[in-house]
């Protein structure tokens, strides 16, 4: 009898303590969340500020998502319209409010379709600096501008830079300037592309001049 009453004194022990630290874990709790309370009494404004700058960031990144997709779709769909008919002034105006840069692109082909340099003048002024350049060379020899030529070919990153050495030295040979088309032809580099055709060239001035 007396080992029972031992092991139920223990078994009341430790459902004391049991009690007592269920007890402490309420009041730590209890604690926590007066705590909680008053930081959030204390920091209302400045929380709820900033939890609607972050909705408003989300908000506006998903909206600008959203209008991204469907401008896409919008210039894709126009691009094809223009494409089929280039008179489509509608077509023409929804690719240039929703795509800038394939709006530029369709300019240049169209341009390269038609040769028409007011064309190829906006896309030399404007902002991408691929159509730009092309547009520039572009321009120079369709108004067999012997000056821009050399200018274009002066630069030293210019895309076509070798193609217009070529056609400058092109244009004096059709003046009779062999001589001139000559040192022209031979600043086109042996690695270039143009090369071959610059030989060719030099070859019939040679002959024109006998």
């Amino acid at each position: 009898m007396h080992s029972i009453d031992e092991g139920e004194g223990l078994g009341t022990k430790e459902n004391i303590e049991y009690i007592k630290q269920e007890l402490s874990n309420e009041e730590k709790f209890l604690e926590s969340v007066i705590k909680l309370e008053k930081f959030y009494k204390k920091y209302k404004k400045p929380l709820i500020a900033i939890l609607a700058v972050l909705m408003f960031i989300v908000v506006g990144y998903m909206g600008y998502s959203w209008k991204k997709e469907l401008d896409l779709q919008a210039s894709n769909q126009a691009f094809e319209k223009l494409l089929a008919n280039p008179e489509d002034k509608e077509a023409l105006q929804t690719l240039k409010s929703t795509n800038p840069k394939l709006y530029r692109l369709y300019l240049y082909h169209r341009a390269m379709q038609t040769k028409d340099t007011k064309i190829f003048e906006r896309l030399a002024a404007s902002e991408d600096p691929i159509l730009s350049d092309l547009a520039k060379y572009h321009l120079a020899v369709l108004k067999k501008d012997q000056k821009a030529l050399q200018q274009y070919g002066m630069q030293k990153d210019t895309l076509l830079k070798e193609m217009a050495l070529l056609d400058e030295g092109y244009l004096s040979m059709k003046r009779g300037q062999i001589a001139q088309a000559r040192g022209e032809l031979s600043n086109v580099p042996k690695e270039s592309p143009a090369y071959p055709y610059a030989l060719l060239l030099k070859h019939y001035g040679v002959k024109a001049a006998k």
